[in-house]
């Protein structure tokens, strides 16, 4: 394996990366702004979040087995077309109806684009390598989740459908990767069998513990993350301290410091600890950090709670996503990538609605403590998880 260095299999899967960032973090900043222009109630105002995951339950499962089976490029091209089209349409959605769907169609093109930008990093590295670049993928991704809420926030602070136009980046890099991505086809094709046999070697290889668990925690630590902070504190600081666009932006945004730091560390992260002791810090992390919410009396106070939670982000999404390669068939790997993200668009899909469900009854320092329990529950869990043993 030839030494690490940028080029343009790099270069293709730091922009996927950041592309498909470009549904939910920028998003987030402009919600207050889209509940007020559109007249959402805020127990429904999870649903633009919600309506984006709820495709990917379906859409992404199978864009992971097309893929294995025909190619990456030729789920590539349509899915980032039909992202970046479907959300510029977001930006002129007149009523809450019309955003909605738009959103759902949107998260149709999105389901394929978290799963092949990971997969990608399984077909062109190994061992040391392979953990460096998928720091370098969870350092992209907390570089995104921290740039992009500050831009969503000073673009819905002009007017809240912005934040939604900036998706149609992702045509031309479409159009780009249509032809580039000729340089990471996979050296050894899956045999051509037939599609029954296809899936029935899918299912087979994807039954089994360790992959179970992987997307258990995976969509455990979502959940809570996705529920309880991406989607409502930005509701938080603008009903508790009236706090405006940008500030909140701000806030969500710095997260990424802690995340970076944690991601391009990884590789050192991973030599010196184990994957069980690194898996237990992000969950015991997220549990502090929600648990802190409560007794928060001014704005600048959330930064400790985005900090906790982007670090825990920064070494446990990349870190299972690892595991997983590892155990991976080399001819399944966008099928392994894909059932992982399937847990965890089942928990984008569900947090922000049970979390709206909640606040219908309960308070926002109620969700905050609940969310910091549930972390802790699952920081228990990985102390006993077997796909967090040491591989032979």
């Amino acid at each position: 394996m030839p030494q690490f260095r940028f080029n343009n299999n790099i270069f293709m899967i730091i922009s996927l990366t950041f592309t498909s960032l470009l549904g939910f973090p920028i998003i987030s900043p402009a919600l207050p702004a889209a509940r007020d222009a559109l007249s959402i109630s805020t127990e429904n105002i999870g649903w633009i979040m919600a309506a984006y995951s709820l495709p990917g339950l379906l859409f992404m499962p199978l864009s992971g087995l097309l893929s294995d089976r025909y190619g990456k490029r030729r789920i590539l091209f349509p899915s980032l077309f039909l992202f970046g089209l479907a959300g510029g349409a977001c930006s002129m959605a007149p009523d809450q109806e019309t955003l909605f769907f738009l959103r759902f169609i949107q998260g149709i093109g999105a389901s394929a684009l978290s799963t092949l930008n990971v997969a990608m990093v399984g077909d062109l590295f190994k061992g040391p390598d392979r953990m460096r670049v998928m720091g370098f993928v969870g350092a992209t991704q907390n570089i995104g989740s921290g740039l992009l809420p500050l831009l969503g926030g000073v673009l819905a602070a002009v007017a809240w459908f912005y934040p939604f136009g900036v998706a149609m980046l992702a045509i031309p890099l479409g159009l780009y990767m249509n032809f580039a991505l000729e340089e990471v086809k996979r050296e050894n094709p899956p045999e051509k069998t037939g599609t029954r046999a296809f899936l029935g070697h899918a299912l087979s290889q994807l039954n089994n513990r360790i992959v179970i668990e992987l997307v258990f925690m995976t969509g455990g630590f979502i959940f809570i993350g996705f529920g309880a902070f991406v989607s409502y504190i930005p509701l938080f600081l603008k009903d508790t301290f009236d706090s405006p666009a940008v500030l909140i932006g701000l806030i969500i945004a710095s997260r990424s410091t802690m995340g970076v730091l944690t991601a391009s560390q990884l590789s050192w992260l991973t030599r010196h600890f184990s994957y069980r002791t690194l898996i237990f810090s992000s969950f015991f992390a997220t549990s502090v950090g929600m648990a802190w919410v409560p007794f928060a009396d001014n704005v600048w106070m959330i930064i400790f709670t985005a900090m906790c939670y982007g670090g825990a982000y920064g070494i446990l999404r990349p870190s299972l996503q690892v595991i997983l390669l590892e155990h991976a068939p080399e001819d399944l790997r966008t099928t392994f990538v894909s059932a992982l993200n399937f847990g965890l668009r089942v928990a984008q899909t569900t947090s922000p609605v049970f979390a709206g469900l909640y606040l219908i009854i309960g308070t926002y320092n109620g969700l905050y403590i609940t969310a910091a329990v549930l972390a802790g529950l699952m920081a228990i869990y990985s102390l006993t998880a077997v796909s967090l043993r040491p591989m032979v």
